[in-house]
């Protein structure tokens, strides 16, 4: 296991680099503590990032919708359409499931 890091905010951004770059992808991960903030960890990679969402039920831990709404409810700067698509997108996935039980 890494490093353990408690704070009061947490701030994780994925940014698409220029063609011209090293890298295609950045990700930086902030804190803040005692209003202080801080970049804690910065990752070069040519491989586009994945995320997972998921919840710890107290014995078991599962891909989790509702954290992912959650999560993505806290999204800086959305537009209409990204939220629409969001949203449509967590839709598409509730009802895929369901078809597949």
């Amino acid at each position: 296991m890494g490093k353990l890091i408690t704070a009061d905010a947490l701030e994780i951004e994925f940014e698409k680099q220029n063609p011209d770059d090293a890298c295609e992808w950045c990700i930086y991960i902030k804190v803040r503590k005692n209003d202080k903030e801080q970049n804690v960890l910065t990752i070069l990679t040519n491989e586009k990032p994945y995320t997972r969402f998921t919840m710890h039920t107290g014995s078991l831990v599962k891909n989790s919708k509702e954290t992912l709404s959650e999560v993505m409810s806290n999204v800086v700067e959305l537009s209409r359409l990204e939220k629409e698509i969001i949203d449509n997108a967590i839709k598409v996935t509730t009802g895929t499931k369901k078809d597949e039980n």
